[in-house]
């Protein structure tokens, strides 16, 4: 059945989104149609896939517009910072790419149809039309989206929406689930809102805004920003100068400085702290502010008392680091404990007790070796920054490996990773040797899903080639392969992650975690049951080892920073995970 939407708007809207002339309203607008209309979804797909395709066949300037350099130089938010002291610019106009796009779109959607419409007969109940919130990010911790494809001179590269970064957050309470952000997420146009706690947030511009809560913001650029509840300090080195905050009819224009605001309890108060503002519109007529100068907003007296109700950056960091301090003593003592556990097979926890390039492990058992770090792996802050360490395999030759002995009756595999990137097509986590009966293989794939493998039968044997200069090499076979939902993107670069699978033969089943929450969940059919399970030789964040033929190796390292592994001769369950990822959160939920 016909969605009832107006084509024609619908598609100015999307010429528009391709422009990157978009505005707020339009965004909202657009973004209703997508969630609300599966034809306008298809249509979203169908003009943006026909776009990218022409601009690889034919990079013209015409259809190049909207990534072109040229255009990006004369970006609403270059002109403001050319002209701090003149009123804000309007919206730049609509590109030239609208009325060609609409041309060629239609042109081409012609010509693509009926392959089109081939391919979504073929792949009936495959098509997966992805639904682009043009005014928020999911910023879940399992994303349902995957970053957006731009074109340029050079080719198709991938973008994400973004105006700041949240930094770190305090004992911050959401006032829902939708609305909960986590530390390091990039910050789209869009609503920014809390009921408590405090919030540090960096814009791309340099600006750094301190807000504690209840408040409520409106990100409107790399530049702008509206607050409309909640007590901020900003700062403002010299390369953001030109910064605005808007707050009751008033903007509050940067000059390189730092500066408070007190939006809270019906106030409207600012106070200069050291450099100068100037203030445009309400009463205000280009008018300066100066260090140690205060005024109210909305002509009510001010307090007397207003800088002492005003989160600082220094106290905030100090707090930080005195909660870290406290987290990770209680992390401590969870892994002491968890230690003498006589189900564990291997524990490498996220301790500062490195000797040389030996990688401790702490577990009471006599399976596993401690873990030899070898290549240019390098010793870096862990979750904890300044009290644990990581250790970061960036680089190929970069790994840890460990001899683990015994025959075990179930796996669950535990580990903490900050991902900077999936550029491989398997990322390791951990890989036996061998790959041999009941050995394991734990990775992420390059679009952001996890993979759990158990070898069952070795004795079946598969060729690939390993390189251009070897010969093909004699793979081992029977086994399945368990995935989950994407739960990466590279919007998420540099959060920290708490991952988990379990594999339990007993109960023919296989379950994956993200955050202490189950991403996937599967059964183990008859055919790769296997009971008997081992090691033997393996490294954690990488798979230099498998062939002894040849000197060409699969390239798997996992570029990112991994600052515990924990390995039990166990099925837990989802308590015992969630208590292994509370335990070591930096902030408990």
């Amino acid at each position: 059945m016909r969605d009832n939407i107006d084509l024609a708007e619908l598609d100015r809207l999307i010429a528009f989104s391709i422009d990157q002339s978009l505005s707020h309203s339009d965004a909202q607008k657009l973004n209703s149609l997508l969630e609300n209309s599966a034809e306008a979804r298809q249509r979203y797909k169908e003009i943006h896939e026909t776009h990218t395709a022409l601009c690889e066949v034919c990079p013209s300037k015409m259809l190049g517009d909207s990534a072109s350099p040229q255009t990006q130089a004369t970006s609403p938010q270059t002109r403001m910072v050319a002209h701090t002291s003149s009123r804000q610019p309007s919206s730049r106009p609509p590109g030239k790419l609208v009325p060609k796009l609409q041309l060629g779109a239609a042109l081409s959607i012609c010509l693509l149809i009926g392959f089109s419409s081939y391919m979504i007969g073929k792949h009936a109940g495959e098509v997966h039309v992805a639904t682009p919130d043009l005014t928020r990010t999911d910023t879940t911790p399992i994303p349902e989206n995957t970053p957006t494809k731009k074109t340029t001179w050079g080719g198709v590269e991938s973008t994400l929406t973004g105006h700041a970064v949240l930094r770190k957050t305090i004992d911050v309470i959401w006032r829902n689930d939708e609305q909960r952000v986590i530390d390091g997420s990039l910050l789209p146009p869009g609503s920014f809102a809390f009921s408590s706690g405090v919030a540090v947030i960096d814009f791309f511009c340099g600006a750094t805004l301190v807000v504690e809560g209840p408040a409520q913001l409106d990100v409107i650029s790399d530049w702008v920003v509206s607050v409309k509840n909640g007590r901020v300090e900003a700062t403002v080195p010299p390369a953001a100068q030109g910064f605005i905050v808007k707050a009751a009819g008033t903007d509050i224009i940067d000059l390189g400085t730092r500066f408070a605001l007190d939006m809270s309890e019906g106030k409207a108060q600012v106070a200069v702290l050291d450099g100068e503002v100037l203030l445009r519109g309400n009463q205000f007529d280009d008018d300066l502010l100066q260090a140690g100068e205060q005024t109210s907003l909305d002509r009510k007296a001010v307090d007397s008392d207003l800088l002492s109700r005003i989160p600082q950056l220094d106290a905030i960091e100090q707090q930080s680091t005195d909660d870290l301090k406290k987290q990770y003593s209680a992390y401590r003592n969870f892994m002491k404990e968890l230690s003498t556990d006589s189900r564990l097979i291997a524990l490498f926890p996220a301790e500062k007790d490195f000797t040389g390039r030996r990688y401790p492990n702490t577990a009471e058992t006599d399976y596993a070796s401690a873990g030899q770090l070898l290549g240019p792996v390098e010793i870096v802050p862990g979750r904890f920054q300044k009290e644990s360490v990581g250790v970061l395999m960036s680089r190929p030759g970069s790994r840890i490996r460990t001899k683990i002995n015994g025959t075990f009756s179930a796996y669950t595999f535990s580990c903490w990773v900050k991902i900077n990137s999936l550029k491989h097509e398997y990322n390791a986590l951990f890989l036996s040797d061998g790959y041999e009966n009941g050995e394991p293989h734990w990775q992420i794939r390059h679009d952001g899903k996890l993979m759990f493998s158990v070898m069952v039968d070795d004795s079946q044997e598969l060729s690939y080639s390993t390189g251009p200069n070897s010969p093909p090499i004699q793979d081992k076979g029977l086994h399945h392969v368990y995935f989950s939902e994407p739960f990466w993107t590279p919007s998420m670069t540099g959060q920290w992650f708490h991952l988990a699978a379990v594999y339990d033969p007993a109960a023919r089943s296989v379950t994956q975690y993200v955050n202490g929450k189950v991403t996937c969940r599967e059964k183990i059919k008859d055919e790769f049951i296997i009971h008997d399970l081992s090691i033997g030789a393996a490294e954690i964040g990488n798979w230099g080892q498998p062939f002894r033929k040849t000197p060409d190796f699969a390239v798997r390292n996992l570029d990112g920073v991994i600052d515990e592994m924990i390995i039990l001769n166990a099925s837990l369950s989802s308590d015992e995970i969630y208590d292994i990822y509370l335990a070591g959160s930096i902030h408990e939920e």
